[in-house]
């Protein structure tokens, strides 16, 4: 059977402050990489000009800076991932402190009703 897993408010209210963030990274990713792919899919046809070469140069220096633009949104959405990894690790180990010391405490109860059980 399945163990089910319950996550403390913190955890939750963590996930919920930084999901925002996090969806527009990755929207604004999607739409580079969207625009990319739609500059990739038109023609690549041989300029036969100056102008057709000046024209193609600016193309590819476009290309160049929206490539450069979607490495720095796959970095910011990689670092606010990261930011919410690591709260949700704070997050879990103050669960399992909480967690250890519950379980210290019931065996010490545990200890006592059987103490207080056999000495009467």
């Amino acid at each position: 059977m399945a163990r089910k897993t319950f996550m403390s408010l913190g955890t939750i209210n963590t996930i919920l402050n930084t999901a925002p963030l996090i969806i527009q990274g990755a929207t604004r990713l999607l739409k580079a990489i969207k625009e990319k792919n739609s500059m990739e899919s038109k023609e690549n046809d041989i300029p036969a000009t100056v102008e057709g070469i000046k024209n193609e140069l600016e193309r590819v220096n476009k290309r160049l800076e929206d490539t450069s633009n979607t490495t720095i949104e796959q970095i910011r959405l990689i670092e606010e991932l990261a930011k919410q990894n690591e709260l949700l690790a704070e997050s879990l180990q103050k669960l399992n402190r909480k967690s250890n010391l519950i379980a210290l405490i019931s065996i010490i109860a545990i200890f006592f009703v059987l103490l207080y059980l056999f000495l009467a």
